[in-house]
């Protein structure tokens, strides 16, 4: 199961298209999957809802984070030629950061969505990701990655750093550029959570989207014509 060039080079759109897809679905089905579940207790159902969707933005502010934090040492690795693979931030820890947080981001995410659209969701990115996954551990040199991929968990995170930094400085400003739509949804499941108000979470939803557009339009834009050249 091999991700194809394609699907290496635009993970960003069919991550869409698949968050797209998953939401789509409320034209099928009106509730999301927890109001789905807690409609019938009325006794306990704001005070459900509450402590389900404070769960799922515990889920995607997580996945902003450790997204962020990987983004800001991304590059780093087999590709500068070195004898021996080096690293820093989170990939100390684990070797797919960027893999977890889209995990954790679609568990969160998925709340808001209808039942066959979490279904959708979570398979969806699951694929992709394997896909992702097999391509990455196929293409990487083996020379390069042996210690690494020996010292060094794949998804679940070593409490302590499994391999040593290399000094390399992070990139803050264009990782919080590349991940401010899970940064603008960590805060509308956070105000959601609050209000269970519907309309103030599709507000705060589109206009995490448009930020997001607006500051990754240069990187788009040159995504776009190395895609035509």
């Amino acid at each position: 199961m091999r991700a194809t060039d394609f699907e290496y080079r635009h993970q960003t759109l069919l991550h869409l298209v698949v968050v797209g897809a998953a939401f789509l679905t409320y034209l099928f089905e009106p509730d999301d999957i927890v109001w789905a579940f807690v409609k019938d207790h009325t006794t306990y159902r704001a005070f459900l809802e509450r402590l389900v969707f404070g769960t799922g933005a515990l889920l995607i502010l997580g996945s902003a984070v450790l997204r962020t934090w990987a983004s800001a040492y991304r590059g780093l690795g087999a590709a500068d030629g070195a004898t021996l693979f080096v690293c820093n931030g989170p990939y100390r820890y684990l070797q797919y950061p960027l893999y977890l947080g889209r995990i954790l981001f679609a568990l969160g995410l998925g709340l808001l969505a209808p039942v066959l659209g979490n279904v959708i969701l979570l398979a969806g990115e699951t694929l992709l990701l394997l896909r992702l996954f097999g391509r990455d551990y196929q293409d990487a040199a083996p020379e390069h990655l042996r210690q690494y991929r020996e010292q060094v968990p794949r998804f679940l995170p070593s409490l302590h750093p499994r391999f040593p930094a290399d000094g390399f400085r992070a990139h803050w400003g264009a990782a919080l550029r590349k991940e401010a739509s899970k940064w603008g949804l960590a805060v509308t499941m956070i105000v959601f959570t609050l209000t269970l108000r519907d309309r103030v979470a599709e507000i705060l939803a589109g206009a995490s989207f448009v930020v997001w557009v607006a500051l990754n339009i240069p990187d788009l834009v040159r995504s776009g014509r190395k895609e035509h050249a």
